[in-house]
Parts: structure tokens; C-alpha cells; sequence
């Protein structure tokens, strides 16, 4: 029977396992907007899921561009927040909304009449720093480091499949250009078809994986030599 020691020696190994995956780019987060798929024409409300803040600094201010072709705009009132539209920019400002907690910012639209990828470029500014959700993979490049929200308009009512987030993809480093402005100051980029993941991350999987394992089996061997009566 295993010790209590080896027992915590493995759940031990483990969360260290997955505290150094998390911390090797594996595991991103986006502004993913609620559905990502919408018929043309249709109206209804698009939930911008915020999942953190800037660098562990709460956010203060989030800034929504919206595309060419969307009519009937209206940012949802939320507790906390100043919801605006202006020009082509909905903004919500207050808060702050914890560094770490998730949160839905919503607006009220209607879908364009022309099927197609629809993107809405973004920027969360923070109490310290902003991160900019502006980037647009082009056709046959692995996704962006810091992707647009974007939905898909479907001559169809979207199935089941597109109405499915597609799970993120590990973080990398993109080279991007410039594309777009607007007023507001939101400026959207295409990443090029050279955009490259870490090259490391593979390497730090196996790496980390080795050692938890090399970790629980000496715990096991030590567990089991402690647990074994001396020989006469």
C-alpha cells in the first residue's frame, strides 16, 4: 500500500507539472465573443468574454471596434460601467474588473447581409499596461498571439460545428503588419504566413514530463524502501 508520503509526493510532482505547462505558453487566453457564429441578417446579442487582465493588473477600460456591414449597435448596460458607441467604437469603461476574474461585455447587433468572417478588433487597457486584441491571421497561417474577436456569418443558420470554439491554440510570436485605423485609435493587423510558435515548448513538455516522472518514481522507491522491514 502506498505511504501518505508517496501519495503527496505524486499530487506534488503533478500540480508542479501543471503550474510549468501553464507557464511554458501552453495554455493563451482570448476575448472570445458568445456565439461566433451568426446568420446573415440576423439580430442578437454578442456576449466579448474578457478572461484577464493586463500582466495581473486589473482592467479599467475595453474598447470594441465594429466592423463594416453591422447595423443596429448598442452596448449592453452593465453594473460598474460607462457603455458608449461612438463613430464605430463601442466602449466600456469603469470598473475595475479583477486582474484575474472572467467577465462578458455585451452588444446588441445585426449580422451583415454577405456571409464571410467578420473581425472586431479590440483593446483592454489596464490600471498598468493594454493589451491589444487587434492581430487577423491570414489565409493558412497558424493563429495570432493576440487575435481579433471574430464571427463567422453563415448564409445558413450556423450548425452545430460552428457554433463549436475551436479549442486556443499554445501562444507564439507573430510578425505582423499594419493594415487599418480608425478615431478611436484601434489599428488592425494581419499576421503574415510566417508567424512562429515558441520553439522551446515542445522541449519544455518533454522536459517537464521527464522530471515529474523521474520525481514520482524516487518518491515511490524511497516510500516503499521506508515501508520494507530490515533483513536479518
Amino acid at each position: 500500500m502506498r505511504t501518505a508520503f508517496a501519495r503527496a509526493l505524486i499530487v506534488s510532482a503533478a500540480a508542479t507539472t501543471a503550474v510549468l505547462l501553464d507557464a511554458g505558453g501552453i495554455v493563451s487566453a482570448h476575448i472570445d465573443p458568445d456565439p461566433i457564429a451568426m446568420q446573415v441578417g440576423t439580430s442578437g446579442t454578442v456576449a466579448f468574454n474578457v478572461e484577464h487582465g493586463c500582466s495581473g493588473s486589473p482592467m479599467t477600460d475595453l474598447k470594441i471596434q465594429i466592423p463594416t456591414g453591422v447595423t443596429g449597435v448598442a452596448p449592453v448596460a452593465k453594473d460598474g460601467w460607462t457603455a458608449t458607441f461612438t463613430g464605430d467604437t463601442v466602449e466600456f469603461k469603469g470598473g475595475p474588473l479583477g486582474a484575474t476574474t472572467e467577465d462578458h461585455f455585451d452588444i446588441k447587433l445585426t449580422a451583415p447581409t454577405t456571409a464571410g468572417d467578420i473581425h472586431f478588433p479590440a483593446i483592454e487597457t489596464c490600471q498598468v499596461g493594454e493589451i491589444d486584441w487587434i492581430e487577423i491571421s491570414a489565409d493558412g497561417a497558424p493563429e495570432p498571439e493576440n487575435p481579433a474577436p471574430t464571427i463567422k456569418i453563415t448564409t445558413n443558420p450556423p450548425t452545430a460545428a460552428e457554433l463549436t470554439p475551436v479549442p486556443d491554440a499554445p501562444e507564439g510570436t507573430a510578425d505582423t503588419v499594419a493594415v487599418s485605423g480608425t478615431d478611436a485609435g484601434i489599428t488592425t493587423t494581419a499576421t503574415t504566413a510566417a508567424t512562429k510558435k515558441s520553439s522551446n515548448t515542445g522541449t519544455i513538455v518533454v522536459e517537464v514530463i521527464v522530471a515529474a516522472v523521474v520525481l514520482i518514481g524516487g518518491g515511490l522507491l524511497l516510500a516503499r524502501r521506508r515501508s520494507t522491514p530490515p533483513s536479518n
